[in-house]
């Protein structure tokens, strides 16, 4: 507690969406600052989404988005929070390429509260964060991905395994590629770890969901490894 008070006042906590410095102007202690939390207009996923990625669909007759009509995906379902647009988008690659890793907080805490009753009433076991390369872990310090099933776990109570899956191949960025090439960029880069035999429904936990690719791939994993079913959810997900 007193570690995490002086950090504070070394390195103050910032609003992780308008970068304010939270001491100066949020006397309450909330993890995002005033401005924002009274202004709170965030690209929450609506109501109609497709029922297997959750991306956010203009229609309530249509139950998948025609991406997953097209590609029929492994996982079981992805439950995003937010669209992947201002403000939210430069937040989240704030906290992937700028070291913004204490954003994770308020993006791990709103990933709990919304997948409170999804998490209990599937039985999931266990998160499982998707895994980074070696060569990136130790450029960046840190992965995101992991940060945030930790917040996640931490406040639902579930244990988080980081062993289930490893990074294989350190792959280009999916955002540089089209839908083919991110396919193929995940195809081998992920291989199976550790098993945890008394881990059999699992949710992947990442940052950016844009065609499923990570996700199914890491799903696809760990089904070959004997889980029973897969869930994913994400911060944010790409808009049609």
């Amino acid at each position: 507690m007193i570690k995490d008070m002086l950090l504070d006042m070394i390195f103050p906590r910032r609003c992780p969406i308008c970068d304010r410095v939270l001491g100066n102007i949020n006397g309450c202690g909330g993890s995002r600052c005033l401005v924002c939390s009274e202004h709170d207009d965030l690209p929450f996923v609506g109501r109609v989404r497709c029922m297997k990625c959750g991306k956010e669909i203009e229609t309530d007759t249509a139950e998948y988005c025609s991406d997953c009509e097209r590609y029929p995906k492994i996982y079981k379902r992805c439950y995003p929070l937010f669209n992947y647009i201002e403000p939210v988008k430069g937040s989240i690659l704030a906290v992937k390429y700028r070291n913004r890793r204490e954003y994770c907080d308020y993006y791990g805490s709103a990933m709990a509260e919304m997948l409170c009753d999804t998490v209990r009433r599937n039985g999931i076991d266990v998160l499982v964060p998707v895994p980074v390369h070696r060569h990136k872990l130790k450029n960046r310090g840190y992965n995101q991905a992991q940060i945030l099933a930790e917040v996640v776990g931490r406040h639902l109570a579930i244990p988080v395994c980081t062993d289930m899956l490893l990074r294989l191949e350190d792959t280009r960025p999916q955002k540089e590629l089209d839908n083919l090439q991110r396919a193929n960029n995940m195809k081998n880069a992920f291989g199976a770890g550790n098993s945890h035999r008394n881990y059999r429904r699992i949710m992947i936990i990442d940052d950016i969901y844009t065609t499923g690719a990570t996700m199914d791939t890491c799903a696809r994993i760990l089904m070959e490894m004997g889980a029973e079913a897969v869930y994913g959810a994400v911060v944010c997900i790409g808009v049609a």
